[in-house]
């Protein structure tokens, strides 16, 4: 009877890394988490957009900030019906004119400094893009990182459950062993999930690779052009995590007022100000100021009449009711505590968010810790000892599958906490994110 030995599991675990180390080492090119958060960044063609739309409010700043222009008018005035004779009627004039009118109060200063406001946002909302950016490729590439190292390992071990088949079938056959015909569709049958497992595993990788894919891609004037098909990095990453500022330690909320997403909802506060001071101005009188050439000709015995001259100004002003401007005023008042609500419930949100992440790095800390401690080492055991004890005829076949199982099954968890944990350190690092004092 043949069996499968402890040794030729070792030799072909051993022959199966190193076939790995090989092909790792003839990749030409490997892609790495920092390398696909940086590609990511350099191909987001929407921090262009945003520079743009920064440069076009600024410009429409300027433009608010100006006098509106003046109009012109000229007009043939009083021209005599029965004759239009110029020099019949004394009244009949050529009359040039021109109007400007005056916005209210402070107006044209404020529509100004509103479109500035709109253009500094710019800067903060490409911040929170580049984090959010960071955060979430780094998400996708240890999804397809953890769907890749799941396929690999599973591949390995695949060859022992094949091998674990051939000694069942061989023992069978030969009816010289205590193998089962049960046993052998066991064994057949755990080949078979290994392989469902390896579409399901290959099905998550491609749909992460294609999701990561659609960061990579570069925009020219030509087009789109889709990121390069690079295998990703087999080491397990490693996220710098930021440190908590020490001086906001017992701040709780505090910690976050520096977040670009905080800092953004700052400037809107500030901008719905200067639509409450916008309002106010509504109360105050729009002035027009206007003057006007007549040009006369001569009278009827050939002398000169005077030319005219008009000068006047206009005023709009709420005389008689107010309820308009009062109704605007409060409505722009309200949206100013509006925001501010919003920016109390952005800032618990975050806070919440940020427990959560860190009690969930924590714990992974400790079940990583207990794996590599204690279970790794002891599901091997336990399938060493099924298969030296199934080996020399004392062990139970399916007990041998069963523990094997469940060092794959350890093995596979590793790989998930390791990504799983990582992901939460991308989750603290967003939430950490703060924009320096220079850039406030």
């Amino acid at each position: 009877m043949s069996y499968l030995s402890t040794a030729t599991i070792k030799g072909a675990r051993v022959l199966a890394a190193s076939g790995l180390i090989l092909t790792s080492m003839v990749q030409a090119q490997e892609l790495t988490l920092e390398q696909a958060v940086a590609r990511a960044l350099q191909a987001d063609a929407w921090m262009r957009s945003s520079e743009h739309n920064e440069t076009a409010q600024r410009a429409m700043g300027d433009a608010a900030g100006r006098l509106p222009d003046p109009k012109f008018n000229v007009a043939l005035a009083n021209l005599a019906t029965d004759t239009f004779d110029f020099n019949q009627e004394p009244m009949t004039q050529l009359v040039m004119g021109v109007s400007q009118m005056i916005p209210r109060g402070d107006t044209l200063a404020l529509n100004a400094s509103r479109f500035e406001q709109q253009a500094d946002m710019q800067p903060l909302l490409r911040e929170e893009r580049r984090a959010r950016v960071r955060l979430q490729v780094s998400q996708l590439w240890l999804d397809a990182w953890s769907a890749q190292q799941s396929l690999a390992l599973i591949d390995n071990n695949r060859n022992l459950f094949e091998q674990l088949v051939d000694v069942a079938t061989s023992s069978y056959v030969s009816a010289l062993g205590r193998t089962r015909q049960q046993d052998l569709v066991r064994a057949q049958l755990e080949l078979t999930q290994l392989d469902d497992r390896l579409t399901r595993l290959g099905q998550q990788r491609d749909t992460a690779l294609a999701r990561l894919s659609e960061w990579l891609m570069t925009t020219d004037t030509d087009g789109v052009s889709a990121a390069p098909a690079l295998p990703l990095s087999a080491a397990i990453p490693e996220i710098e995590q930021y440190r908590k500022p020490a001086a906001d330690e017992m701040s709780g909320a505090g910690v976050f007022i520096n977040h670009p997403s905080i800092r953004l909802i700052d400037r809107q506060i500030d901008l719905a100000r200067t639509d409450v001071d916008l309002a106010e101005q509504k109360y105050k009188p729009e002035w027009g100021l206007n003057a006007s050439y007549g040009y006369r000709g001569e009278d009827a015995m050939g002398a000169d009449r005077a030319d005219l001259m008009t000068l006047g100004v206009s005023i709009d002003m709420p005389l008689f009711s107010t309820h308009r401007q009062d109704s605007e005023v409060r409505a722009a008042g309200s949206r100013v505590e509006a925001i501010r609500t919003e920016r109390l419930l952005k800032l618990r949100e975050m806070l919440a968010s940020y427990d959560n992440a860190s009690a969930a790095h924590r714990r992974i800390g400790q079940r990583l810790a207990l794996y590599n401690q204690q279970l790794l080492p002891q599901s091997h055991e336990a399938a060493e000892a099924a298969l030296n004890a199934y080996t020399s005829d004392n062990g139970d076949f399916a007990e041998v599958v069963r523990a094997r199982i469940v060092e794959l099954n350890a093995q596979l968890a590793v790989i998930e906490l390791n990504a799983e944990q990582q992901k939460q350190v991308a989750q603290i690092n967003y939430l950490l994110t703060r924009i320096s004092s220079e850039e406030q």
